[in-house]
């Protein structure tokens, strides 16, 4: 299971690098704001996405509980920053889709009980990232 998780940290540190080496002024148009204020960025959303997918093909029981939800990606307005979304995730999943991507984020919504879960935060400290301090 650990070798697992290192692998999928790994391809998530992949992608969080891709988006961290565009970050710009641009970026807080990948950003969105949630109900708390606080803002949720294209990497995590990506972060999540790989790293549920890695858990998901390796523990296919397993359930994952995790911050994001794809409900705002899968909405009309939301197109432009799937795409973004997908464009970092495709970094180490060539062949990923919107629809997939937003199924990867959603296996993070966990909330009934299995025997084992694993809990995740995309990115720790979301705003220290988009200050470029991670």
């Amino acid at each position: 299971a650990m070798k697992t998780a290192a692998l999928a940290v790994a391809d998530a540190s992949e992608a969080a690098r891709a988006v961290a080496s565009t970050l710009s002024v641009k970026m807080q148009e990948g950003t969105l704001g949630k109900a708390d204020a606080s803002p949720v960025t294209v990497g995590d959303f990506a972060v999540q996405a790989v790293v549920c997918k890695r858990l998901m093909d390796a523990y296919p029981d397993d359930g994952v509980i995790a911050e994001e939800s794809a409900d705002e990606l899968r909405k009309p307005e939301g197109k432009e920053l799937l795409d973004l979304v997908v464009g970092f995730v495709r970094v180490v999943e060539p062949e990923a889709t919107g629809e997939m991507v937003c199924d990867w984020i959603d296996r993070g919504l966990l909330r009934e009980h299995r025997e084992r879960y694993w809990t995740l935060d995309p990115i720790d400290g979301t705003k220290g990232f988009l200050r470029r301090e991670q």
